[in-house]
This record gives structure tokens, sequence and C-alpha cells, in this order.
């Protein structure tokens, strides 16, 4: 799976804006922490209720928790919501896939019988040429007419390889899990690039594991059919195209796709940002009558 470069600088950009926005909006609780009251009641509240909850937040002052729970919570709540909509997305692109197969003609059964898959291949009647590992349950490879018709016998076998790795791994999971993950961590601009260097380590595998019954000839010449085709449909699908770090893999060079210093020191610096509100929160004068009896800073 690979998303277009445009994307992977869209997904930069708006990250480095976001963290911009979050840290922003943490200093000015910090200054004006207003908002953060009401939750930091409910905490105090909860604190002498339940002692035991001031050990699990190792004893930090309510308003302090109450500007983590709140990040966290916004981080969660996107996260949430991102996967519940591609898991919805998933689920209509699958159903298309299963309304849409068709009779497998003899070469595709062949192969996918002799790769041990020949039970878990769905042909489908489309002109675009792609090849998807597709389904969270019971994962099951699909093969279009369009790439058929554009590889000989060595090459269908890399490909069936390929997608095979994929259903073995439960990569169409995967990949959804790691693009939930990634709109949770949304605030933190390294983590969109920390994805991307996972998913291409997927490929890789995949493409590692078709090389082991096909010729880096024949993977390269599906991996050239397939380039015309379309872009990944849905997260949790696992699709055959290309990408900077398969190629170089091909040619015996390690690549994979950077994680930029900038977006790592954006991160630090956020960090930095939010620990420093924390600590002002914890030790503001304004809010010591907030502290609870078990909490530190009590006597």
């Amino acid at each position: 799976m690979h998303w277009p470069s445009a994307h992977g600088h869209f997904s930069r950009h708006s990250s480095q804006a976001s963290a911009l926005v979050i840290g922003l909006v943490v200093a000015l609780l910090a200054i004006y922490p207003s908002p953060l009251l009401p939750l930091a009641d409910a905490y105090q509240d909860l604190c002498e209720q339940y002692p035991i909850l001031t050990l699990l937040t190792a004893h930090a002052p309510p308003a302090a928790i109450a500007l983590l729970a709140s990040l966290v919570s916004v981080g969660a709540g996107v996260g949430i919501w991102a996967g519940l909509e591609a898991l919805l997305r998933t689920h209509r692109f699958n159903q298309q896939l299963r309304r849409s197969a068709a009779m497998a003609p003899p070469p595709l059964r062949q192969v996918a019988t002799e790769l041990g898959v020949g039970d878990r291949v769905t042909y489908l009647a489309w002109s675009q040429p792609a090849a998807y590992c597709y389904g969270l349950v019971h994962p099951r490879i699909a093969i279009t007419t369009g790439l058929l018709a554009q590889l000989d016998e060595v090459e269908l076998i890399a490909v069936i390889a390929h997608e095979r790795q994929h259903l073995h791994r439960r990569d169409p999971l995967r990949y959804l899990l790691l693009h939930t993950l990634s709109a949770a961590a949304f605030m933190v601009p390294v983590s969109a690039a920390i994805r991307l260097r996972q998913e291409a380590r997927i490929e890789l595998a995949a493409d590692r594991a078709a090389l082991t019954v096909a010729p880096p000839g024949a993977l390269a010449g599906a991996l050239l059919a397939v380039l015309t085709g379309p872009r990944q449909p849905a997260p949790g699908v696992a699709g055959l195209t290309a990408t900077e770090a398969r190629i170089a893999q091909l040619g015996g060079r390690a690549l994979l796709p950077d994680i930029p210093v900038r977006l790592v020191c954006t991160s630090l610096g956020l960090a930095i940002v939010v620990a420093l509100a924390a600590v002002h929160l914890a030790t503001s004068t304004s809010l010591v009558a907030m502290v609870c009896q078990y909490c530190v800073g009590t006597t």
C-alpha cells in the first residue's frame, strides 16, 4: 500500500499546522485555565472518593490532569471517528469486490492453487489493472481482468505470492489499525511519517516473500503493469502498487520513507509546551486550593 507523494506532503504540512494550533491552545489554557476547571473539579471529586486514582495518575494535581485528559480525549475521539469512517469505507469496498466476483479463468486458478490460495482468490472483470488483499477477518486476494491481461505466468506468480503474504499476515487489518492510530496521534506531526514508514515495511516484506518464488524481473514487471491502476481505495485493503522503497529493494538497495527532522523537532516542541503547561498548572498559586488531600503539595 502506498499513498501518493502529494498525500504525504499534505499530511506532513497539516500535521505541523495541527501541532502549532494545539501548542497555542495549550499555552492559552495554561495562562487562562478556566475551561479546564470543570474537568479538574470532577477529577478532584473522583480522587477523594477513590484515592487509588491518585496512584494511577502519579499524584498529579487536578488542573494538570484535566489538561492531559483533554488532549487524550481529543486524540481518542479523532482516532475513533477516523477508524469508524475507514472501517465503513473498507466494508463498502469489500462488498463491492464480493458483488463483482466472477468465475476465475483457468490460468489464475492454476497459479493460485499451486501457491496454496486457490480457494481465497476473487476474480474481477474490471478493466483497470489492480490486485488487492481484502477482508479484515477472512482476507482474500482479488485480481482484475485488466491486470491479468498484462501479466505473463511468472509475473502472475509474483503478484499472487505478494498478496498471499498480505493474506497470511492479515495486513488489511494492520493497515486499518495503522490508519486509526495515526489519526488519533494527529497532534504529533511525526506520527504520519512513522505510519508511512511502517506501511513501506509491510510492502517490502510482501515483496521479499514474492521473491522467494519469482525472479526480481517478474515482480518488477507486475509493478510496472499496476502503475496505471487506481490508488488504494480504503485503509483496510492491501494493494499491489509501486513505491520508491520497493523499487529500490528490487535494485538491491535498502530505502525507506524518511522521517523529516522538522517533524521530529515539531513533535518534541509540542511535547515540551505540553509539559511546561502541565507543570505551570500544577504549581500555579491560583490553583492550589484545587489540590485534593491525597495529591502532592498538601500538608
